[in-house]
């Protein structure tokens, strides 16, 4: 069953995220951002399979926490589907640069969110 860590600003949007995973048969770790430095701690201590992060959160800024992972030699190859309610394509084009796998805007329904998560875990 993959582990997938969900990292938004939102406890509603981490709790419906968690939900549809759960659902799909997924184990969904809620985490809140309150530092980038928390977050790359509880994804180093207890690894997961995926991270579906919150572009723009306070403390733990979407961006800052892919290059972060993307320079961690624990996460470098973690997949990462990056979720915004804003689409700002100078943003996403440098992300994809750090390799993320997907980019979903929201609002997210839940069969789009466990489609690209699957095919973030498969590819």
């Amino acid at each position: 069953m993959p582990r997938i860590a969900i990292v938004d600003d939102s406890r509603l949007v981490r709790a419906f995220a968690a939900g549809a995973l759960r659902a799909a048969g997924h184990e969904a770790v809620e985490v809140e951002p309150t530092s980038l430095f928390e977050v790359l701690k509880v994804l180093r201590e207890s690894p997961v399979d995926l991270l579906v992060a919150d572009f723009l959160m306070p403390g733990c800024p979407g961006e800052s926490l892919v290059r972060a992972c993307r320079e961690d030699a624990v996460l470098r190859e973690l997949p990462v589907l990056v979720v915004s309610a804003h689409r700002d394509d100078v943003s996403l084009q440098r992300m994809q640069q750090m390799g993320i796998s997907g980019f979903l805007l929201k609002p997210v329904d839940a069969p789009t969110l466990v489609a690209k998560v699957a095919e973030a875990i498969e590819g």
